[in-house]
């Protein structure tokens, strides 16, 4: 047994056998035992020990057992030893009762059993051994208890410290901070940027939509919408236990403008990982928002424009490409940027590009036109800016597009022409139409003389047929340029048979079969010579696109155009030449559009579509497969002057026929 761990026993006894004989009997338990042969001496032992047991004797000379109790009993420090009296006198149940008052804990009678005496005292050493280790275990947990204490105490006031910094930084921060106290998000407290950011007081507590004194409000929105309290960042991230991430909100105050504000939100967690609030972060932008919002606006300009607007730096690679370039050229922004624009296009300048960008140092800017190839291979014609910028970093480029332009004005000077031409042709054939008409007499007289035989006669007959025919294509030339100045009746199957017999020769040498339809003979009022150009240019481009041979079918019926709810006459003109390609179908009104390279101008189409709308009327195709050829079907519709009171050829009802778009393969312009 180590030595701290053994108990002392002290035994007190005016004899010194008997003292030799507890000796002997204590013995066996390893114990310390000490000696006292007075209560003098037992006194002095209990103050320089620690005693866990008093074996006394009860009848001692001076202070006998009794007293000696009493009086270990009246110091605090002895008040819990076991004392255990050993009388070899009969002691009466009185002494007994006083024994135990006086602090005894058992009586033991001599002669002494030694098996009994080692196991009481053995119980009562064993008891203040554990007491001891209890004490000195309760002590050393008292100490780290307090070491602990005051590592907490030093750890409160360092937390307290940093909360202390925390919050001045969080008050100085530029940025706006929320922390909401609780889970409900009831009591939110905000720094001074976001009390100023929201027109609120320093100190007080937030609370959204409303300040708790009632002096400010405010509105949230988000993208247009007004957010509810529960849907906010903060109130979100402590509801949810989920970050919240950066929104951008506005925030709408009674008096002064709208505050745009980035805003991101965490939850707090307590020791136990359960949500304890939240701490939301908010950053103003509304002046990044107002900048955003001018150079959008600027930039909707540029997109809107539709001129080609371009930037280049002093490399020539593009660094800008606006809308109305990807238009005009055909290339998107992802596709050209970061490329020699010239070379891509395949700029061909009017002087040597190395005059016009020594031009446009010397003098800031630079004016021409260029010719350039768009992505599909389109050759255009822009009219050109340049201005470079302060210190030559980039090249400011506006092309607008004017091929249409010069394309009209060849074609203005080419109409010009051709009206001229059609003006002398006019004044030609009323000049011969007299000389004709004595000619024809001529060879009427010629052909009734007695002085020719028969064979003669034959030949006379066939030169005044030709000259009848001369002298009608007179008429229908001088009927061409003849112009009405108000509009008259027209007959829209005179007019197609008028523009037949002009159309017969090349007919017949193409191996042309024509299949005339005409259910009425369509009265619309009109000026004739623009009738005759609309359908003078559809039946010509149909007779061009059968070369090989073919069949031309014109049919005239009484018809409903439904958008109008109008009654008029519908002409359909089908040929089963090569037919519409589908990507030309898209384009086949529009100017300049022509699929006869150079045989076109491209403007036969346009304008008889002009002309068609011009009298309210409608005009459509359709291009289509069918039974192994291709077969191309135009429609107009030309509201009627009046349709006659009978029906003819049977017809009851009107027809309405349906027309759509389509595709095969054919020359129109």
């Amino acid at each position: 047994m180590i030595d701290h761990d053994r108990a002392n026993i002290l035994m007190v006894d005016d004899q010194e056998g008997k003292l030799i004989s507890l000796e002997v009997i204590l013995g066996p338990l390893g114990e310390n035992l000490i000696r006292a042969k007075s209560a003098r001496e037992a006194m002095k032992n209990l103050l320089r020990h620690d005693i866990a047991v008093v074996l006394m004797d009860v009848s001692m000379p001076e202070i006998d057992g009794f007293e000696l109790a009493d009086m270990i009993r009246q110091h605090p420090r002895f008040q819990k030893i076991a004392i255990i009296f050993i009388s070899a006198v009969h002691l009466t149940d009185l002494d007994r009762i006083k024994g135990y008052q006086s602090g005894a804990v058992d009586y033991i009678s001599v002669p002494v059993v030694p098996e009994l005496l080692r196991a009481k005292v053995g119980v009562f050493s064993e008891l203040h051994r554990k007491t001891r280790q209890l004490e000195r275990l309760n002590f050393d947990l008292e100490k780290r208890v307090e070491e602990r204490t005051e590592q907490l105490r030093k750890s409160e006031e360092q937390l307290q410290e940093r909360v202390a910094e925390l919050e001045a930084i969080m008050q100085v921060l530029p940025v706006g901070v929320a922390v909401a106290k609780d889970k409900e998000a009831e009591v939110i407290t905000a720094n001074a940027a976001l009390s100023n950011l929201l027109g609120m007081k320093h100190g007080d507590f937030l609370s959204w939509g409303t300040t708790v004194n009632q002096e400010t409000t405010f509105e949230i929105y988000e993208k247009g919408t007004r957010l509810e309290s529960s849907e906010h960042p903060l109130f979100r991230s402590a509801r949810t236990g989920q970050q919240v991430g950066s929104l951008e909100l506005e925030i709408r105050r009674p008096e002064g403008d709208p505050k745009y504000l980035v805003a991101s939100a965490s939850p707090l967690f307590d020791h136990g990982g359960e949500v304890r609030g939240a701490v939301g972060a908010f950053i103003d932008v509304t002046e990044r928002r107002h900048l955003e919002d001018l150079l959008r606006e600027r930039a909707d300009l540029l997109e809107l424009a539709t001129e080609a607007i371009m930037v280049r730096d002093s490399d020539g690679l593009l660094r800008y490409w606006s809308a109305g370039a990807e238009e005009l050229y055909g290339w998107r922004r992802e596709d050209i940027l970061g490329k020699p624009v010239h070379q891509v296009l395949q700029t061909r300048f009017p002087v040597e590009a190395q005059a016009v960008q020594a031009e446009l140092i010397r003098n800031g800017s630079w004016t021409g036109n260029l010719t350039q190839i768009t992505r599909d291979g389109r050759e255009v014609v822009v009219a050109c800016r340049k201005a470079v910028k302060a210190g030559g970093g980039a090249v400011l480029e506006i092309n607008r597009d004017i091929t249409a332009q010069l394309k009209a004005e060849d074609a203005l000077r080419k109409a010009e022409r051709l009206a001229a031409m059609g003006r002398v042709a006019g004044i030609i054939a009323h000049e011969i139409n007299n000389p004709l008409e004595a000619i024809t007499n001529t060879f009427y007289l010629l052909r009734s003389h007695p002085s020719l035989d028969d064979e003669a006669r034959h030949f006379a007959k066939l030169g005044e047929e030709e000259l009848h025919r001369v002298a009608h294509i007179t008429r229908q030339t001088l009927g061409f340029y003849r112009e009405s100045k108000h509009p008259v009746e027209v007959s829209i199957s005179s007019l197609l048979d008028e523009i037949l017999e002009l159309q017969t020769r090349r007919m017949e040498f193409d191996n042309i079969v024509l299949d005339k339809r005409y259910v009425n003979r369509g009265t619309v009022h009109g000026f004739p010579v623009e009738l005759k150009q609309v359908f003078l240019n559809l039946i010509g481009n149909a007779v061009q696109a059968m070369p090989g041979g073919g069949r031309l079918r014109l049919h005239v019926f009484k018809s409903w155009h439904r958008p109008n709810q109008r009654a008029g006459i519908r002409v359909s003109i089908c040929d089963t030449g090569s037919g519409i390609a589908a990507d030309d179908a898209k384009h086949l009104f529009e100017p300049f559009f022509t699929t006869k390279s150079t045989k076109g101008t491209g403007l036969g189409l346009w304008i008889s579509k002009g002309i068609i709308q011009k009298y309210g009327g409608a005009i459509c195709f359709r291009s289509m497969l069918l039974a192994g050829r291709n077969v191309t079907c135009f429609q107009i519709f030309l509201p009627s002057a009046g349709f006659e009171s009978q029906e003819e050829n049977g017809m009851s009802h009107y027809e309405r026929p349906r027309i759509a778009d389509n595709a095969g393969v054919a020359h129109r312009g």
